[in-house]
């Protein structure tokens, strides 16, 4: 009875182990590959072969993972292949791997060179800057110059958009920022720091300059310096408008002339008799006094009536009249 079974035995392990050789997974990486930005598939870094072509489609199509960043690579391990043959339910015992223990992959890419994003930037800070009247001269100096930015081959459309951070800012230190869009997506934001500095030719003093001293062309001169920090101070590029004014405090030579350092001499000297103007109505009186202070064209001035030697604050007129305020 036994002897009946033994070639019914014999074919069925025949059999299987045909099935077996027959259906068998070679599975060879690649030392690399390059891909376009995708999900990577096994077909994609290694050469297969299988006899049954369901089967092999199948094998092929089992995903790894994605693509790196353009600039980076991934490496995949053996292993890491075998947990996705078990994920896509292949037995990776039934799997004959040779070629590299490992395959490197990066993805087709592009680059645009950090020169060419901070010629872009550059260009944007200059065309935002407004120069004023005169011999300004202004000069644009990047910080740090930017790495090159890879991106994907054939990721759509590029769009490069430049902003400053504080619009209003147009000298000292400024932050850009530089976008790289595919397909109007975000793909890459650069932050940068440009330094506008500004040069002018303004006067200056010339030597120290004492409290209350009165200008004269010698005291000053026309000198090109950097007016990066002087935003908003009213400088002057001509010597003549202050040829006579009073300055009101020290200045030491070198410094730069400023609309608030200087005024208009006093027309009134302290001590100085002067006319006392007092007008009620159509009646107007006319007496003298003396300045108790200087008195400057315009601004009040404290006088004292020489009749009555009462003190009263009046307006100057002229350099000898004082309109008395009531």
């Amino acid at each position: 009875m036994k002897t009946k079974y033994l070639p019914l035995i014999s074919f069925i392990m025949f059999a299987i182990v045909s099935v077996s050789f027959g259906q068998q997974i070679t599975v060879e990486l690649k030392d690399s590959a390059s891909l376009p930005e995708k999900e990577v598939t096994l077909g994609d870094i290694a050469y297969l072969s299988c006899s049954d072509a369901d089967l092999l489609k199948k094998v092929h199509n089992v995903i790894i993972g994605n693509t790196p960043w353009p600039g980076n690579v991934r490496k995949i391990e053996k292993n890491i292949i075998a947990s996705r043959l078990l994920d896509a339910g292949i037995n990776p015992n039934e799997v004959s791997f040779g070629g590299s223990d490992f395959t490197m992959i990066s993805v087709e890419s592009i680059t645009i060179t950090g020169d060419e994003i901070l010629q872009t930037a550059k260009e944007y800070v200059i065309s935002k800057l407004a120069y004023s009247e005169g011999n300004e001269e202004i000069v644009v100096e990047a910080e740090k110059p930017p790495n090159d930015i890879m991106l994907p081959l054939g990721g759509g459309i590029m769009r490069i958009a430049v902003s400053q951070v504080n619009e209003n800012k147009s000298s000292g230190r400024v932050q850009i920022v530089v976008r790289i869009y595919l397909d109007e997506k975000q793909y890459h934001k650069i932050p940068m720091y440009f330094t506008i500095r500004r040069y002018e030719d303004i006067v200056v003093a010339s030597r120290k300059i004492n409290r209350n001293d009165i200008l004269a062309a010698k005291d000053i001169w026309i000198k090109r310096i950097e007016t990066t920090n002087m935003p908003g101070i009213t400088t002057f590029d001509r010597i003549e408008p202050l040829l006579g004014k009073r300055i009101l405090y020290t200045i030491p030579v070198g410094k730069p002339i400023t609309q608030n350092m200087v005024d208009d001499p006093a027309v009134i000297k302290k001590g100085e008799i002067v006319k006392i103007l007092v007008k009620i109505g159509n009646l107007s009186i006319l007496t003298k006094g003396v300045a108790k202070e200087d008195g400057y064209r315009g601004r009040a001035i404290k006088v004292m009536n020489l009749d009555t030697k009462k003190e009263l604050y009046g307006e100057v007129k002229d350099d000898c009249t004082v309109k008395i305020i009531l």
